[in-house]
């Protein structure tokens, strides 16, 4: 048998060989097949690799993986999915850290995602894009901080060019057209203030006249200053008054005089002033009167409108709250003086991004075990055969009357529950994650609502049961975030929160089958303080809940240790902890006007117009006597008399001359391309407030690298302000020192140091003052002598 089979075997593998090429098709088959099952492995792990690189951000790395791929494997569709699906998740990372990067104005880091997204993939339209935005923001940063810059200085015209350059390339710009409405409104500031109708005679004027009449005083500071009055007919030139005034500006006089009779004015030209009484008939006859319309960005008309009526006291502006727009009708001086207010009140208000964390952490523990014995035994009479129910005769057929001993139990039914044996326990922790981010104003509400609404089905029936109807209502059941951000000028935000968990906790149906929901919630409402991308956790919100049940056989399972044989135990214990953390960004920051821009004096409810702090009036008026004789009027006139007398007084003796003496330091020889300083020392018998100057060097022989502040002004302990400009194609350095000492400073010392490089060899024109004007606190102070100093510059 083992024989014949083996001659089988042999005779198969001769016909097998024979068919040489049957065997090598075979062969070539599962080689093929084996190659496919290699290749489709190796490419699944090129696959699996990129897929790795990207989760860890080796974004090159498994790029050129897949490259690399299907460059070996050109006919995978595999790879070559994967190649492009790597591109749009690539980018979509990139995108994202880019958001989150410029919210928090790191602009570098910016920069570096997008020039690493397009050396990856240099023809992305979405990064192209972006580098496109990015180089539009740096234009924005770089003009907004010139522009801003210029203005400070006092540059206006050419920080509004700078902002209208970057506008014409980035239109629509909010920071810079808002830059640029505030540039606007100053230059329209100073413009308005320039056009006001000023005297020309500003000389200080002294008046001592007692129970004078009008006239006669009107007579006086003609002849002493110059100006002429137009006196309304309904003045009337004979009431009396005693004026007492020493040294005081033309305009002044001509006020506190007017005042005192109860009159208004109006300036015609330098040399002209209309007189009228201060009535509101005549201010309507003889006032100018301007109209502007006001289109607000971001205050509210109604209210800005209240604000201008409070502090001008002017009639109520036209608003037009649609267009968020008021216009006002009144006098050059009080538009001007509305226009400035507006320019602060109509500010942007702050916005804040609060990227908001919100977790739920859920813990059960359920253990269920011993034994569940029957707790019930029943009884039940069965039917006689052939009926489907109990009947009477089938009670009388159990011969209960014979005894128990003759009872066919055939005929009666058991029925005995289960025994039941209880293996359980239940372990579970379950992190319910919500993550939103909004984007709010300071001041104003937000809310994050992130749940379901419950329907609540309200039935109305009518009296007569003939008319029936429903209506659906909606209850938010869910998690709840009520913020409203202060953003404060120091960089720290308050926010106002109010926190609310809720959850369906059952359903209650009423007698009439309507369906209540039981809710259960959870609240908590506080006030935080925190700063610019400060992280605060709330917690504590815990709901923890322990039940515990038994199932035991009267008597046997209450003994002490063998009744766990007679019961069976459940424990249920739930555990529910809400965290919240919030982590307010700021995204822009309200403007906060200096002290100087949020001042104005304005003089007095009838003279309303721009004045000078009586201060800077009071250092201007010294400066003016210093220069220019003071016209003295002096004049007595008897009560009810129309004579008048008067002269020209002498001079006032002005500033008291006091030695001053500039030297400039340096050294008087130099090499090209040596750098060296110069110092300007000053010594002064007088408390010097301010010295503005120009400084002349050899342009073509020096640079100027630095010009520093020395320490003669900050001797005094109060702060000082320091200002230069180097115009090298003129070679002029203006420079301007003030102090801000009450009295000014006086003494030796330091007041500046410049810092120079020599550029050529040879005799250069000496360093040397164009001009030096010290200021002091009485007045104008001249240097004995103006300082040179020549350098001899040394191949």
């Amino acid at each position: 048998m083992k024989i014949n089979m083996w001659r089988r075997s042999a005779v198969e593998a001769e016909s097998a060989l024979s068919s040489t090429s049957g065997w090598r098709k075979g062969v070539v088959a599962v080689c093929t097949l084996a190659a496919m099952v290699l290749a489709g492995c190796a490419q699944q792990r090129i696959r699996d690799q990129a897929s790795e690189s990207i989760r860890s951000g080796e974004y090159e790395k498994a790029v050129a993986l897949l490259r690399e791929g299907v460059a070996e494997y050109p006919e995978s569709a595999l790879l070559r999915a994967g190649l492009a699906s790597a591109e749009t998740d690539i980018v979509g990372r990139q995108v994202a850290e880019v958001a989150q990067a410029r919210a928090a104005s790191r602009h570098e880091e910016v920069e570096k995602i997008v020039n690493r997204s397009l050396a990856i993939y240099p023809h992305n339209a979405r990064m192209r894009t972006l580098k496109q935005d990015l180089q539009r923001d740096r234009l924005t940063r770089d003009a907004l901080a010139q522009a801003t810059e210029l203005d400070r200085l006092g540059k206006q015209r050419e920080a509004l060019g700078v902002v209208d350059r970057a506008l014409a390339l980035v239109p629509g710009d909010g920071e810079l057209s808002a830059l640029r409405r505030k540039i606007e409104a100053g230059i329209r500031w100073g413009q308005a203030v320039a056009n006001q109708h000023r005297l020309a005679n500003t000389k200080p004027i002294s008046l001592s006249m007692r129970n004078a009449p009008l006239g006669s005083l009107l007579d006086v500071i003609r002849d002493g200053t110059g100006v002429n009055f137009v006196v309304d007919r309904d003045v009337k030139l004979d009431q009396s008054a005693s004026v007492f005034i020493r040294e005081a500006q033309v305009e002044d006089a001509i006020d506190l005089v007017l005042s005192a009779f109860q009159l208004s004015r109006r300036i015609i030209d330098e040399k002209t002033v209309l007189v009228y009484p201060d009535t509101p008939e005549k201010r309507k006859q003889h006032q100018e009167q301007v109209i502007r319309v006001f289109h607000l960005a971001n205050a509210d008309a109604k209210a800005t409108a209240s604000f201008l009526q409070s502090m001008l006291k002017i009639q109520p502006p036209y608003v037009d709250e649609a267009a968020n727009m008021l216009a006002l009708r009144e006098p050059p001086e009080i538009v001007a003086l509305a226009e400035r207010l507006i320019g602060l009140h109509d500010l942007a208000g702050a916005e804040v991004m609060l990227d908001v964390e919100i977790m739920e952490i859920k813990t059960t523990r359920l253990t269920e075990l011993g034994i569940n014995f029957p707790n019930s035994l029943s009884f039940s009479l069965l039917p006689l055969s052939g009926q489907s129910g109990v009947t009477v005769d089938a009670f009388n057929s159990l011969n209960v009357r014979g005894g128990l001993n003759n009872v066919d139990y055939s005929r009666v039914g058991l029925s005995v529950g289960s025994l039941l044996i209880n293996l359980r326990r239940e372990v579970g922790d379950f992190n319910t994650l919500a993550n939103p981010r909004i984007r709010a104003r300071s001041r104003e509400k937000a809310t994050i609502m992130v749940g379901d609404k419950v329907p609540v089905i309200t039935t109305t029936a009518a009296s007569s049961g003939s008319f029936v109807s429903e209506s659906v209502n909606y209850l938010d059941v869910g998690l709840k975030l009520d913020v409203e951000p202060v953003v404060s000028p120091d960089d720290e935000v308050t926010i106002k929160l109010a926190l609310e968990v809720s959850s369906v906790a059952g359903e209650i149906k009423s007698a009439t089958g309507t369906v209540a929901y039981q809710i259960g919630t959870r609240n908590a409402t506080t006030t935080l303080r925190l700063r610019d991308g400060e992280t605060q956790l709330l917690g504590g919100l815990i709901s923890n809940e322990e039940r515990s049940a038994a199932n035991r056989l009267p008597g046997l399972g209450d003994l002490p240790i063998a009744g766990r044989l007679f019961s069976s135990q459940k424990d249920d214990n739930q555990r529910t902890e809400l965290v919240l953390a919030i982590t307010p960004r700021i995204l822009r920051n309200a403007p906060r006007p200096d002290a100087s821009q949020a001042e104005m004096w304005v003089g007095t409810e009838k003279f309303t117009r721009l004045r000078q702090p009586p201060m800077q009036r009071g250092l201007k008026l010294s400066s003016q006597m210093g220069q220019l004789p003071t016209a003295t009027v002096a004049a007595t006139a008897a009560s009810g008399a129309n004579a008048r007398s008067g002269e020209q007084a002498e001079a006032d003796q002005g500033n008291e001359s006091q030695a001053l003496n500039l030297v400039l330091e340096g050294p008087k020889e130099v090499k090209v391309g040596e750098e060296f300083d110069v110092a300007l020392e000053m010594k002064s018998g007088a408390s010097v407030v301010a010295i503005p100057m120009d400084i002349l060097f050899t342009a073509d022989a020096f640079e100027v690298l630095a010009v520093q502040e020395g320490g003669y002004f900050k001797e005094a302990g109060a702060s000082s302000s320091f200002t230069h400009a180097v115009n090298k194609k003129d070679g002029r350095i203006s420079i301007g020192l003030l102090s801000n000492a009450d009295k000014g400073v006086k003494g030796e010392g330091r007041l500046l140091i410049m810092r120079l490089k020599a550029l050529k060899p040879g005799k250069a024109e000496p360093i040397r003052f164009k001009k030096v004007e010290p200021l002091s606190a009485a007045g104008a102070v001249a240097p004995e002598v103006l300082p040179v100093l020549s350098i001899d510059v040394k191949p």
